[in-house]
């Protein structure tokens, strides 16, 4: 009997037949010629791109062309970063050859190493900015239009939080081109990461009527269950065990369930003998003292950068406090001017780290990470209230 570390992925769609049915229909709206624009969003780790593949295979056996750019986080600031990713990964080979596509020289400009495949010289940037942005715009709504002519098209945009400017509003100039041709363009965003520009794009869309939104939920006890079931097939006791063990921590959130198991798997606590599962777990098996994942670190990580030194502090202790927090025991812990720490809190709020639920109370919208925190922050294994208040810092 031995543990493997690779990791543990569900292998079917849990919880999200709602969801998967409206894309489903959006696609057959798409292929009759009512193009269409749908939004995914939710928590990181929620299960948006898990359900953008689903779509994806669904259209690709409509004999739908699928296209498909990506964000990424370092690109924020780089003009058309997600529409270069789609042209490099899926257009950019088509585009050369013996009668290259006439627009490959406005995309050569794009694509600087297109340049060696072409004849002749490239033309030269338009002096005025906005002139050369609209030309642009139009080459790639062009590109757009020419493949949606030939067969309808899904074009997936992953991300849209880490998106640059300049892309957010050539999609949003898409959007308004979609309506009138085979077109499904299909985009996913953290709604716990929103940017003001995004947010800026998101009511444009919304205020014109232009997409539909699909906001992804963590799964319920049951869908959990559900998916340990799919994954491992444990007896019913061991299965119910498991289930008190990960769900207080994950909370719902699929990705975070993912790395979890996978983390017991790679301490030996989850064995599987000739494709039987068993789980043995420590004496001590409280939500408590699951490690940590290294990827749910990461994601905590990055969130907690945008904070100052003085509201970290304050995530550090409300985090200690546990899924609610209030205003008084917060002012009791951080021994600062009720003014300063309305600020602080004001500072979580801006980037929705946390809702408020009452006028002296809070919670974090990232439904994990007071375990996470406790545990990245403190880096302790036994912190309560009581520690934070006898230390005094």
């Amino acid at each position: 009997m031995g543990s493997f570390s690779a990791p543990v992925i569900c292998p079917v769609l849990i919880g999200r037949v709602p969801e998967r049915d409206a894309l489903s229909r959006l696609i057959d709206r798409t292929r009759s010629g009512q193009g269409q624009v749908a939004l995914v969003c939710g928590e990181a780790g929620i299960g948006k791109s898990r359900l953008v593949a689903e779509a994806k295979a669904y259209a690709e056996a409509q004999d739908f062309l699928l296209l498909q750019g990506n964000c990424f986080h370092m690109d924020s600031s780089y003009p058309y970063a997600p529409l270069l990713d789609l042209l490099r990964a899926s257009a950019a080979p088509t585009l050369l050859g013996a009668d290259p596509d006439p627009i490959v020289l406005e995309f050569a400009l794009l694509l600087p190493e297109l340049a060696p495949s072409l004849a002749g010289p490239l033309p030269a940037p338009l002096p005025d900015p906005e002139q050369e942005k609209r030309r642009l715009f139009a080459a790639l709504t062009r590109f757009f239009k020419e493949r949606a002519s030939q067969r309808p098209v899904l074009l997936v945009i992953e991300d849209l939080h880490w998106c640059d400017d300049i892309s957010l509003e050539f999609l949003q100039s898409l959007a308004r081109f979609c309506a009138a041709q085979p077109l499904l363009l299909l985009m996913t965003y953290r709604s716990d990461e929103v940017q003001p520009s995004l947010q800026r794009c998101l009511a444009q869309l919304d205020r014109a009527r232009l997409s539909q939104e699909l906001h992804l939920v963590p799964l319920s006890r049951s869908d959990v269950d559900a998916m340990l079931g799919a994954m491992f097939g444990l007896p019913e006791t061991e299965q119910a065990n498991l289930l008190d063990l990960i769900y207080p921590l994950t909370e719902g959130n699929p990705f975070f369930v993912e790395e979890v198991l996978t983390s017991l798997v790679s301490r030996g606590e989850l064995l599987s003998d000739n494709g039987v599962w068993q789980h043995k777990p420590h004496l001590d098996h409280r939500s408590e003292r699951v490690p940590v994942p290294r990827s749910v670190q990461d994601t905590m990580y990055q969130r907690t950068q945008h904070l100052s030194a003085e509201a970290m502090r304050v995530v550090t202790f409300a985090a200690v406090a546990g899924r609610r927090f209030d205003f008084a025991v917060l002012h009791q812990v951080m021994h600062c001017d009720e003014d300063r720490l309305l600020l602080l809190i004001k500072e979580l709020l801006a980037i929705q780290f946390v809702v408020e639920v009452s006028a002296d109370q809070w919670m974090p919208t990232w439904r994990t990470w007071p375990i996470t925190i406790t545990k990245l922050v403190c880096g302790r294994k036994h912190w309560s209230m009581s520690n934070v208040l006898v230390k005094g810092h």
